[in-house]
């Protein structure tokens, strides 16, 4: 697996693979970049397709204490995108949308595109009136951390269970299960920076490329509140409502998922 060093000696690693303009899978919290598998091998027969491992996850080493976490992210992903030395396609699913949006943002690397697949971009719902839909998961994830940041990392099946599906936690495999929870504390900081970073509509309307965002037709109501508020708020907007799909979309969706993301970089790349 390839390797990057950033400034202070952090050690970054990803997946790279195929050849052609290139597109950047950012995956969610907790999670590997090998979570993209599924999807990255239907693109990588016509686009290089690189996948980081975001810090704390799969060798990539644990951000810095006191740097703030989304941030600390970008500069990951936008060293990788460094690396391939030409504009690529974004795409992010989950924390991982929330990580793509800040490096657009941030302007720093060639971004020409961007994908979100169901993004916990939660701070937006407020800065469109949305003020329900936010108390009401603010008040679920409130409850998650406290428990998380005592300690209790099965409390980990909360998240789980609040994205996926009621269940959803029991059904997984028991080794999934152990990464789970073993990664609680750094999902928890990923869920504490989804809470504290605002995204105003200002923000968003500065947003200089086209953007897609997925949303399943079996994800938390949140999830479309969230991608029509985003789409509603861009220059060039676009939302799908993936039928079946739950939060899961890139993984049981993944031929679908793989075939808007080679539309979208039909558009930019």
């Amino acid at each position: 697996m390839p390797t990057l060093t950033l400034g202070q000696g952090l050690r970054v690693t990803y997946e790279d693979a195929g050849q052609g303009p290139a597109i950047v899978l950012i995956h969610g919290s907790p999670g590997m970049a090998r979570n993209w598998e599924p999807v990255a091998r239907r693109l990588a027969d016509r686009y290089r397709v690189l996948a980081p491992n975001l810090p704390g996850y799969g060798g990539s080493d644990p951000r810095p204490a006191g740097e703030p976490r989304t941030a600390h992210a970008a500069a990951v992903v936008e060293a990788v995108i460094r690396e391939v030395g030409a504009p690529v396609l974004l795409a992010g699913h989950s924390y991982g949308g929330n990580v793509a949006l800040a490096v657009a943002l941030r302007g720093e690397v060639p971004v020409v595109g961007l994908v979100l697949l169901d993004p916990v971009l939660v701070r937006v719902l407020p800065a469109v009136g949305r003020d329900a839909d936010y108390a009401e998961v603010k008040r679920v994830f409130d409850a998650y951390l406290e428990r998380v940041e005592g300690g209790d990392g099965e409390a980990v099946r909360v998240m789980i269970d609040y994205w996926f599906g009621p269940g959803a936690f029991d059904l997984l495999p028991d080794g999934a299960r152990r990464f789970l929870v073993a990664h609680a504390p750094v999902n928890a900081v990923d869920v504490r920076s989804s809470f504290a970073e605002p995204h105003s509509t200002a923000a968003l309307g500065r947003l200089g490329m086209p953007v897609l965002v997925v949303y399943g037709s079996r994800s938390p109501a949140v999830s479309r509140a969230i991608a029509t508020a985003v789409t509603a708020h861009v220059p060039d907007g676009t939302v799908h409502e993936l039928p079946g799909a739950t939060h899961a979309l890139t993984t049981t969706h993944a031929d679908q998922v793989a075939d808007l993301i080679t539309a979208h970089a039909a558009r930019c790349l």
